[in-house]
């Protein structure tokens, strides 16, 4: 029976502190539960620092050399525990199997010594109580070698990927704190030295707690693993390791068989991977069980996006079905507008999501640089050290982009998951597979909707023959009522006598010729707008296009209840251009000048033209309607924008009137001062020079009208 004595030492007080800390830090990291990569890590390091402080604290030989052995049996796991994280971490697994093995087989041999003989160990009596003292001469220095090589194996693969130039700065930053913890770490090999008659106090458990430390910051800081994923593994090892270990020994132990127990020992160690690996795969199905079921719905969306044509409906689906089977806390989309040269946002849920999001991200954004630098899923952590990180990406947990070939077409923003959870690298692969069936789709929609718009603009072509046919066939009659109303006037109006019935036939026919006048010029109008033009810019009043335009719109204006106003100067210069396209450009103005004053009570619209400089003579045509704001301001000129409903308009507008006038080498803006303050649209066309005499002869030439 085994006298056990304890007595108080104060040597043993900084490895109890030093375990204790140990465990502090583990659970707030299990309380916290963050988004954590994780490191199953320093498993005998902390069985080494508290082993040594009971070792401390007894006055009795065998207990001692209980404690000593248990320790040093801890120190032996350190070295292949290492060596099997970092090939985990880095990817190496299937590289360095055989390796893994023999370690484990090497360090069942070494554990067998120290538990059953003196040979590596035993214990010795110091001034600040019992500590190891090395055995055979032989036997220890080859374990050290072998614990050195095996450490050193593991450190070289970490400071080898973090010189890799393809590796994320993120995952640099990881494998920089797990270099700097194990440096710190492996510091305390110093214990070892009173193992060979040096006397001093062993305080390489410091070196250790400090490696402890910088990995507890680093996996509750910067995700190094699911803390869940990893505590279930680190149990079934430790159970499966036990088993494979702890009956041996415990064998070995009570029958003092060395050579039966060990070869028990190396039988379990072969079949303990196989159990592990199948205790670990069941006990992630349980706990992923809720994972691997919206990734199969993120699955099952990729496969049937293809189906829908509506961009808006798409982008709507995605936001949607991410936000309800993920459960992040929001979701968003960004797609790429050429001709502002911003991605901008344009769905997003929930809708208290807008306040955090920037509604314009410029193509030269640090974003965008890394999107297309990375070409893959990122975690926001990856880009919290990029020069100018902005809030969007700091409440952001995942950003995914959406490539064709080499063309970003726009990116998702992920808020984090509800559970507090991270996103894993299954999720991230998930993510990859929907970010290409997203860019298909969104392909898919922009070639349906210039489909739709091709036809939209074929029709419009139709019905403009087809207006300018009927406008001549109204102007016909048109003709013979204005004739036959003068006939009769002069006919009628000589047989009436009474002053007063002759006034009042009179006031019956000039009303009647007056409402003629009034149909004709908008029939004029209307025939002038619809005929074939030439696609040759050709000398114009400026004037001209506006009288036709007013010629049409007036009427509108009225029946709308919209006070209309103009000012007009005389005797502009010329310019060169196509009449019915600026007339065109005026009546997209107006269409969305009419929009914007719905549930406005007093309705204004006023059109302007002025001669800014000797180069330049300008159009602005204002309302007081609902406005724009300084981000829309941006963007309302690009294609497939629009503030209206999706019934309404497709945005294309705004987008053919700029490019019209384009193509009159002119310029066309918009300014607001804001939402429910009003717009103005302006167009401003170069003056017409080096006139020839023969163009002011030439007649304007017909031709075929371009939309």
């Amino acid at each position: 029976m085994i006298n056990i004595m304890y007595q108080f030492s104060p040597y043993a007080i900084p490895n109890f502190v030093v375990s204790l800390w140990a465990f502090v830090v583990g659970a707030i990291i299990l309380f916290k539960r963050k988004e954590t990569l994780a490191y199953l890590t320093y498993f005998g390091a902390v069985a080494w620092i508290f082993g040594c402080g009971m070792a401390y604290l007894t006055t009795d030989y065998e207990t001692a050399k209980f404690w000593l052995k248990l320790v040093f049996s801890g120190i032996t796991l350190i070295a292949p525990f290492f060596y099997h994280f970092v090939t985990i971490f880095l990817g190496l697994i299937k590289e360095k199997k055989l390796v893994l093995i023999l370690n484990y087989l090497i360090s069942i041999i070494f554990i067998s010594l120290i538990v059953f003989t003196d040979l590596l160990i035993y214990p010795e009596r110091h001034w600040w109580g019992f500590y190891p003292k090395a055995g055979n001469l032989i036997i220890h220095p080859v374990f050290l070698l072998w614990f050195g090589i095996t450490y050193f194996r593991g450190f070289y693969n970490l400071f080898t990927a973090a010189k890799q130039e393809n590796i994320s700065p993120v995952r640099k930053l990881q494998i920089k704190y797990l270099l700097w913890s194990y440096l710190f770490a492996i510091l305390g090999a110093i214990d070892f030295l009173p193992d060979y008659g040096i006397e001093f106090y062993p305080f390489g458990y410091l070196f250790v707690g400090i490696g402890f430390t910088i990995i507890a910051y680093a996996i509750l800081r910067h995700h190094l693993l699911d803390i869940n994923i990893a505590l279930t593994r680190a149990g079934i090892f430790a159970f499966v390791y036990l088993f494979v270990l702890g009956i041996p020994l415990w064998i070995g132990y009570t029958t003092k068989a060395w050579f039966p127990s060990t070869g028990l020992a190396i039988l379990f160690a072969t079949l303990g991977p196989f159990i592990y690996q199948r205790l670990r795969k069941r006990a992630e199905d349980v706990i992923l069980k809720e994972q691997k079921r919206y990734q199969r719905a993120l699955l099952d969306l990729s496969k049937t996006m293809s189906r829908i044509r509506d961009l808006d409906k798409l982008l709507r689906a995605i936001v949607l079905t991410v936000v309800d089977t993920v459960k992040v806390s929001f979701a968003a989309i960004y797609l790429k507008d050429e001709e502002s040269k911003f991605y901008q946002l344009k769905h997003y849920f929930p809708k208290e999501a807008k306040s955090r999001l920037q509604e314009f991200i410029p193509f030269d954004s640090e974003l965008i640089k890394a999107f297309n630098a990375e070409r893959r899923p990122l975690l926001s952590e990856e880009l919290k050290y990029l020069p100018t990180s902005s809030a969007y990406i700091r409440d952001s947990g995942l950003l995914i982009p959406c490539f064709i070939e080499d063309e970003l077409l726009g990116f998702m923003l992920l808020g984090p998951k509800l559970n507090n959870q991270l996103y894993t690298s299954d999720d991230i692969l998930v993510f990859e597979t929907l970010s290409y069936s997203t860019s298909l789709a969104i392909e898919n929609c922009r070639f349906w909707q210039e489909i739709e718009e091709r036809q939209r603009q074929a029709r419009i072509m139709e019905m403009d023959l087809f207006s300018y046919s009927l406008a001549h066939e109204i102007e016909n009659p048109m003709t013979i009522i204005l004739n036959q109303t003068y006939f009769l006037k002069q006919y009628l109006l000589k047989y009436i006598t009474d002053q007063k019935e002759y006034k009042e036939a009179e006031s019956a026919f000039n009303y009647i010729l007056e409402a003629r006048e009034r149909v004709s010029s908008m029939v004029e109008a209307i025939a002038d707008f619809g005929k074939e033009t030439s696609t040759q810019l050709k000398l114009l009043r400026l004037e001209e296009a506006i009288e036709s335009y007013l010629k049409l719109y007036l009427p509108i204006f009225k029946h709308q209840g919209i006070y209309f106003s103009k000012q007009l100067p005389t005797d502009t210069p010329l310019i060169r251009g196509v009449k019915q396209e600026i007339m065109q450009v005026l009546a997209i103005f107006s269409d969305n000048a009419i929009h914007a004053l719905l549930g406005t009570k007093e309705k204004h619209i006023s059109l302007r033209e002025e001669l800014p400089n000797q180069d330049v003579i300008s159009i602005s045509l204002s309302d007081n309607g609902y406005g724009i704001s300084q981000e829309k301001l941006r963007t309302i000129f690009a294609a497939f924008v629009t503030s209206k409903a999706s019934t309404e308009g497709r945005g294309m507008g705004l987008y053919n009137a700029r490019k019209l006038i384009q193509r009159h080498k002119g310029r066309l803006w918009a300014e607001s001062e804001g939402e429910g303050k009003g717009a103005t649209f302006f167009i401003e066309l170069p003056i017409a020079k080096n006139i020839s005499e023969e163009e002011l002869k030439q007649e304007k030439a017909r031709g075929k009208r371009l939309f």
